[in-house]
Parts: C-alpha cells; structure tokens; sequence
C-alpha cells in the first residue's frame, strides 16, 4: 500500500506548523468524500496518510487565515510500492500560498 506525506513550508524553508495558534488542517478526498483528515503535526510540520490503494486522491490543505483557505492538489497513485510527498509553501508574512512541490519515491 501507498503512502502520502504533506509538509508544510514558509518561503525560508522552515516548518509551518500554525498561523496565529491555529494548526493547518490537512484532508484526503476521493470522488468528493473525504477519507481522511490530519491536523498538521506542530513540531515537524507535517501529516501522513499511510496504506493507501491505488487511484486518485485530492489533498487539501485548510486554514482559515491565509489566502485561498483552501488549496487543492490532485495525486494518482499508480503503484502499491508508491510515495508521494507534497510541500505546501505559504508566504508567512503575507499569509498567502505560495506553491506546491511534488516529488515520487519507491519504497524500498
């Protein structure tokens, strides 16, 4: 079974785990349900969704303090071996998204 790994990062590269106090919110949807929901991790800055089957997901990255307050981003997995990990970067000061990073690894 596949695996998703969110982080979440300010433009320095440094974890992001709450603005104003508040921890970012991570959700996996599938066919418009959601599956899943993390709060973001507040040491590392991260959530995990673990042993997942193949097909298409939707991970969503919540706060109601930034702008947009939601954002989207679609993942196929397409191999039981799969790891997908997502970088969300936001703007700190601004409070605003910045960019999303992707990249695939094969568990060994």
């Amino acid at each position: 079974m596949s695996d998703i790994f969110v982080m979440l990062r300010n433009q320095d590269n440094i974890a992001l785990t709450s603005i104003d106090g508040i921890p970012f919110v991570t959700l996996l949807r599938q066919n418009e349900w959601t599956v899943a929901e993390e709060i973001v991790e507040l040491i590392y800055a991260d959530a995990g969704f673990d042993d997942l089957p193949l097909g298409k997901y939707i991970v969503v990255v919540r706060h109601k303090s930034v702008e947009p307050l939601e954002v989207k981003y679609e993942v196929t997995i397409a191999d039981e071996d799969e790891v997908v990990f997502l970088t969300f970067v936001y703007l700190e000061p601004e409070r605003v998204f910045l960019k999303v990073s992707a990249s695939t690894e094969m568990r060994l």
